[in-house]
């Protein structure tokens, strides 16, 4: 096998980040089984990359199916989850434990995130299959939380390492089994329970419940900070639809480039609750928001200028490369934020994760920065 890190003609946007991620490919003979023996003899040692470097993109080798993906993993010793619990967006399970990453419409971007952070409990290992290719765009973008964090102003920083984030969503009871699958209703109460939410069951079914921490956190295994990345404003992704604006036509530019932050805001909810229900009812369609407690424990937003910096920072640190037919990209969870850009169909790309971790019993970050603020 060969190691390096990705070319600049791979990425389709110039980036400063040069060792993510890590590309493991073969030499000479390709075949799966061969993916197989080099998993199965060195896994221990593709582990402790993936702690160095945060992600492997292990190309060029013949996988040909979610259950060969399934294997694959298995094989890195990655404890695999079979359920998707808490999820905000629709998937559809191709195996017991392999899913379709994403239904979200083709124009649609999905800002940086690391899988599953408004809730306690996380994977701590993501990883992405390419089993049909993008004929266009269609990138996962990829990005380094600790940097990403320590390219924020101080200002900013502080705010994000002194003030926890609140998380509040909202799912009635038609929805229950797209964010909780088969859970029945005790068993919910039960999850939310031993997850430490505070919640409340409504006359009609639906479910409220609501939970807060410090996004920031040391990796438990080599101590560098990690970033918890939310999906917290649509004015943090509108700098990603900016950025990529050439994709776009010049009637949505002038949309994601002029119009008031207030304005584009207000249409980005309307947009957002028509396309989850019929009527247009906010009542019928599952909200998540996130929220700071500021020290008097009151909920704040993020700021206009806040939102723009963050996705700036986003777009700076992130790296952007064009799929392959059989990439496999494993990101360790904790550490990396991943987001995807428009794509024009057909593209395929599925999604398992494992190694589950609680937010609750990580160690606090050892933060270098604002201390004199």
């Amino acid at each position: 096998m060969r190691l390096r890190f990705l070319q600049d003609d791979e990425k389709t946007v110039a980036s400063t980040e040069k060792e993510l991620p890590l590309v493991i490919e073969p030499v000479k003979e390709k075949s799966f089984a061969v993916l197989k023996a080099l998993l199965k003899e060195s896994a221990q040692w593709f582990n402790k990359q993936l702690d160095t470097y945060g992600a492997i993109l292990f190309r060029g080798f013949e996988v040909e199916g979610a259950e060969q993906f399934q294997k694959a993993l298995e094989l890195l010793n990655i404890e695999l989850e079979s359920v998707y619990h808490f999820g905000s967006a629709h998937r559809v399970r191709i195996t017991e434990k392999v899913f379709t990453s994403s239904e979200a419409p083709p124009d649609v971007i999905i800002a940086p995130h690391n899988e599953l952070n408004m809730v306690p409990v996380r994977p701590g290992v993501l990883a992405f299959f390419c089993q049909v290719q993008p004929d266009l765009y269609g990138e996962t973008p990829i990005i380094n939380t600790e940097k990403l964090f320590y390219d924020l102003s101080p200002s900013l920083q502080h705010k994000i390492g002194n003030f926890p984030q609140q998380f509040v969503r909202y799912v009635p009871n038609h929805l229950l089994e797209m964010v909780f699958e088969d859970l029945s209703p005790e068993e919910i109460t039960k999850l939310l329970q031993e997850q430490g939410f505070d919640f409340n069951w409504e006359e009609d079914g639906s479910i409220s419940f609501e939970c807060s921490y410090i996004p920031l956190f040391s990796h438990p295994r080599t101590s560098r900070l990690c970033f918890g990345l939310s999906i917290v404003d649509c004015l943090v992704s509108r700098e990603w639809y900016r950025n990529i604006g050439q994709r776009y036509s010049f009637k949505q530019r002038l949309y994601y480039n002029l119009l008031p932050a207030k304005l584009y805001k207000n249409i980005q909810q309307r947009a957002t609750t028509t396309a989850t229900v019929v009527d247009g009812s906010q009542k019928r369609t599952s909200t998540l928001n996130a929220y700071f407690l500021n020290k008097d424990g009151q909920s704040t937003n993020m700021t206009e200028a806040e939102a723009k910096e963050l996705g700036q920072a986003e777009w700076k640190n992130a790296v952007i490369f064009q799929w392959k037919q059989g990439d496999i990209l494993v990101i360790d969870n904790l550490q990396v934020a991943h987001s995807r850009l428009n794509t024009k169909l057909k593209r395929k790309i599925l999604t398992a994760f494992g190694n589950m971790c609680n937010i609750r019993d990580m160690k606090p970050a050892l933060l270098t920065t604002f201390s004199n603020i």
